[in-house]
Formats: structure tokens, sequence, C-alpha cells
């Protein structure tokens, strides 16, 4: 599933307060929504009825991999759906524990248990603060130059980094409160 970029072109120019080439800026974006999401090891962007099958790892808690979760609309183990749990942020919780099932000592087979839920943010403004900078550093200095100079004009970049979508520490920092730490197995 591709996932859209956390900004568009115009919101790029925007920022640039200068007319963007629409297929260079698609990538600039594309490319630092990519950084952010593989760093924060999330998705951020709305997700609906995301299908997703987790093995149960801790018998207290079923952790979601996707968050902020927004609803779970179904989980099931096979072909029995479950309705005995409770969502508490980007946990299910089961009275008994995720060990077994209803009427049955243990989970069949591999004890994998699917959940299909919504997660993610509409407008996840601090992400696209963060890739319209990413973008726009790409974008000024596409050729990651230190210096350049005509003639008798000369423009200096802050840092060689500019224009390789690197993520500050202060990027880092701003992007903290997505990152998943740790978080139950999900297999596709």
């Amino acid at each position: 599933m591709a996932l859209p970029s956390f900004a568009t072109a115009a919101d790029l120019a925007a920022v640039m307060q200068a007319p963007v080439d629409a297929d260079a800026a698609a990538v600039a974006l594309a490319s630092a929504s990519a950084v952010i999401r593989k760093w924060a090891r999330q998705d951020i962007s709305l997700v609906v009825d995301d299908v997703v099958r987790l093995r149960v790892i801790d018998c207290e808690a079923l952790v979601l991999p996707q968050r902020p979760v927004v609803s779970v609309s179904d989980v099931r183990v096979g072909s029995l759906v479950l309705s005995d749990w409770v969502l508490s942020g980007d946990r299910l919780l089961r009275a008994g524990g995720w060990h077994r099932l209803p009427g049955t000592t243990s989970y069949p087979g591999a004890g994998l248990v699917q959940v299909t839920y919504t997660h993610g943010e509409e407008d996840p403004a601090v992400a696209r603060a963060v890739c319209l900078d990413l973008a726009s550093s790409t974008m000024a200095n596409p050729s990651m130059l230190r210096q350049e100079a005509i003639d008798d004009y000369s423009r200096t970049f802050a840092s060689e980094s500019l224009g390789v979508g690197s993520l500050s520490e202060t990027h880092k920092e701003l992007l903290a409160d997505y990152r998943r730490r740790v978080g139950t197995l999900g297999l596709r």
C-alpha cells in the first residue's frame, strides 16, 4: 500500500516562497516522507481498516504495531470472531489473557490473531513540518554543494548534509512521539 506524502507541492512552494517543479517536488516530498516513516517505524498517516496478523507473545496484552490506534473493528483467530477484548491505547486486552480461546485450553496452530483496525492521523502536522523542512533543503541544494560561486556572486550552504534528506537531532526530537520502540511482531 502506497502511503501519501505528508505535504503537497503547493505546501512546498509556500514554504520555499517560490514556484517549484511539480515532479521534483513530488520526489523530494515522497523521499522525505519515507525517511520519516523509516525512522519512526510507523505509517503515521491515517489508514482505515488495516488488517494485520499478530502472533500471541505476551499473554496479557496484544500490542498493535501502528499507532495511534483510532478504532478496532474485528478481532479473530481463524474463523472464530472474538468480542471479549478491550482497547487500551495501542493494546488489546482480554480478561482471561491471550493465552487461550473461549472454550479451549490453547490456540490452534501458530497462535495468530487477525486484527482489523484504523490507525494514524488524518493531518499529522509535525510530520508535515519535518517533511517540508527536509524537502525544501533538498530542493534548495539538490547537488549537495557546500559552496558555489559565479564571478563576484558566492553562496555558501550551512551544512554539507543539505539535500541528502537526513533527519537532524531536532527533527528526531519533534518526531519522537511517533516512534515505535517495541511491539508485537506483525506478519503479513
